[in-house]
């Protein structure tokens, strides 16, 4: 008898994860090397939320369960890590445009969470994907979706910490693979091909 009472409580406690909000707090760890190609010039970024939902997911699977949400602003957390990262490639990222003649244009396409449920255990998988747009003189001469993904298998519902991990790693990674494209880089600085 005490098993059962011991079982159910068990259950219970950890289906009872799946029903508190978790609020996510974005922090992409960049991860560029340092180079001059930016040739100490200013570059307005220009960073902006397009993604069809604002939540992330939900903290179970089949969408049952409370929203995982973000505590702050998206946008802050993605200018200040590019920022971060075109500053070691000797930009000077500026919200203003100030007559620059090239512009970085950055488009959060989306930010998403889910667990897939499966037999034995579950997958839980991250995307996310932020668009670059190098933009020259009005036109648009280079632009690319650039991914971050994590996967993991998941048996129970995971805490506030561990998601916010997996999800900085999704992002980090776009954040990093948008940073490392020597093609939009170039445009950046305004190398010709």
């Amino acid at each position: 008898m005490n098993r059962v009472v011991v079982l159910c409580a068990l259950c219970l406690a950890l289906t009872g994860c799946a029903f508190t909000p978790q609020g996510i707090t974005l922090a992409p760890k960049v991860d560029v090397a340092p180079s001059e190609i930016g040739k100490n010039k200013e570059l307005p970024l220009n960073v902006v939320d397009e993604r069809a939902k604002k939540t992330l997911g939900t903290v179970g699977a089949r969408n049952i369960g409370a929203d995982i949400t973000i505590n702050g602003d998206i946008v802050v957390s993605v200018q200040k890590a590019l920022s971060e990262g075109l500053s070691r490639m000797n930009f000077k990222p500026t919200t203003e445009r100030n007559g620059a003649k090239n512009e970085l244009r950055v488009e959060i396409r989306n930010l998403d969470y889910t667990v897939i449920v499966g037999f034995w255990a579950g997958t839980l998988r991250v995307d996310a994907a932020l668009k670059g747009i190098c933009l020259r003189d009005g036109l648009r001469p280079y632009e690319k979706l650039h991914h971050g993904e994590f996967v993991e298998s998941v048996q129970v519902v995971q805490s506030q910490e561990a998601n916010t991990e997996y999800i900085n790693k999704a992002l980090s990674t776009a954040v990093n693979a948008l940073l490392s494209d020597k093609e939009l880089i170039a445009c950046l600085a305004g190398q010709t091909k």
